[in-house]
């Protein structure tokens, strides 16, 4: 009986420019995180959250954010991109990018299961 065999492909990737995500950060290939890396950064003196693909440290911001730092901890360790485009505008990601990005967001793409020409006649063990 021949075994399916999957492969899983990783890369870091942008999303495309949408009325929801209009900025397109370039990747910074020197600094790519798992969601599982930035999972663990979820808590005050420690937060990193994620828009747009883009990893950032607000460890030091968390404190002086207009919002407060508990909002932010309320998605710390995530991809917060939803909830920054509902109160945020592009202008200031740009503006507090260059002192907090630290690196990109890696996205798993799991790859399409190949299927042979006699796979549907395969047995079930």
């Amino acid at each position: 009986m021949a075994e399916i065999q999957t492969t899983t492909v990783s890369v870091a990737v942008q999303p495309e420019k949408t009325a929801e995500a209009p900025a397109v950060i370039p990747v910074d290939v020197d600094n790519i995180y798992t969601r599982d890396e930035l999972l663990i950064h979820n808590k005050d003196g420690d937060l990193w959250l994620a828009i747009d693909g883009t990893v950032y440290d607000l460890t030091k911001f968390s404190e002086e954010h207009p919002g407060g730092q508990k909002i932010l901890l309320g998605v710390a360790g995530t991809d917060a991109s939803k909830k920054y485009r509902k109160y945020h505008g592009d202008n200031i990601l740009q503006r507090y990018a260059k002192d907090y990005k630290i690196g990109t967001l890696k996205i798993d793409i799991p790859a399409k299961e190949s299927k042979g020409l006699f796979s549907r006649f395969k047995r079930k063990k």
